[in-house]
């Protein structure tokens, strides 16, 4: 079968006769006869009656022929893509994040040091484990930085390990409270205790509506406590709450390392000294691959960061 026998069909579909067809082709009309002919036979079909004035397709030639529009469409498609300048992208890299700002700093760090001509760089939050998981093993990332809270890391690490995805840890981390400079804790040199953050508003960022029991607040306790409770999906709005309003935040850091990463000085961070509850942070790759330069290069900047 021949896409040319193929299209030769559906000319003759559309122009209700043979010699029509052959004249919009510039065939002539045995040769263009013989090749619709010879796909009848490859396909075991009879795809065309003969009536007055032309032809028409048979009830099995009407169902191939829809479908032969749809290869032309396909073909049709492949033919633009290959006409269009091929682009060899020096710089590629893909990066995916569950619950990590520090990550997404390193990746605006590296753009700004790698980006320009012939690169192509992707940087994708995910709500779940086992989303970015599933994005992972099918080759669609080069890593991913993945932070959890302590009571959830030996369900991390048993999905993980089943999924033949290799683990490296980057760090544990302590939690603190983050306030701008609206709320009095701001300044605290001393650790806070929970029960301080009790009158203020609490906001925390990340998938909770999907997953609650991944939320710090919940975690925690505080979300029974606090006297009002803020949820937004992405990391800007959160800093923007606390920097311009009285509300508190819960992270994982260290408040040296947070510093790196978080130069504002509207927002303060403060040690809660009652909480045993700890981050902890790694990146995954699939096991027995080995990591693109790029992605390298990305890893040494996230790395300084914690």
């Amino acid at each position: 079968m021949k896409f040319d026998a193929i299209f030769y069909a559906l000319e003759v579909a559309d122009a209700g006769s043979f010699s029509q067809a052959a004249r919009n082709l510039y065939l002539s009309q045995p040769n263009l006869s013989y090749a619709v002919r010879q796909l009848e036979q490859d396909l075991g079909v009879q795809l065309f009656l003969r009536v007055p004035g032309g032809v028409v397709p048979t009830e099995a030639g009407q169902e191939l022929i829809e479908r032969f529009r749809i290869i032309r469409r396909e073909y049709d498609q492949i033919q633009e893509i290959s006409r269009l300048p091929h682009r060899d992208f020096a710089r590629q890299l893909r990066v995916g994040s569950l619950r990590s700002s520090r990550a997404a700093r390193a990746f605006t760090l590296f753009a700004k040091e790698y980006a320009g001509e012939g690169c192509r760089f992707s940087f994708l939050n995910y709500d779940t484990l086992d989303s970015l998981i599933e994005e992972i093993t099918t080759n669609k990332l080069d890593l991913a930085v993945i932070g959890t809270f302590s009571t959830h890391v030996k369900t991390m690490y048993g999905k993980l390990k089943n999924c033949d995805l290799e683990y490296h840890l980057i760090g544990r981390s302590p939690l603190c409270a983050v306030v701008g400079k609206a709320n009095p804790l701001y300044g605290r040199e001393e650790p806070v205790q929970m029960a301080e953050l009790y009158p203020f508003t609490a906001v925390q960022y990340g998938p909770t509506a999907n997953d609650p029991s991944h939320s710090l607040l919940h975690e925690t306790g505080l979300s029974l406590h606090a006297a009002g409770e803020i949820s937004v999906t992405g990391a800007q709005i959160f800093f923007d709450l606390i920097t311009e309003t009285d509300v508190i935040g819960l992270v994982a850091a260290r408040p040296e390392a947070f510093r790196k990463y978080h130069e504002e000085p509207e927002i303060w961070i403060v040690p809660v000294s009652d909480c045993e509850l700890m981050g902890e942070f790694g990146w995954i790759k699939p096991n027995r691959t080995v990591l693109p330069e790029p992605a390298q290069k990305y890893l040494d900047i996230l790395l300084g960061l914690y």
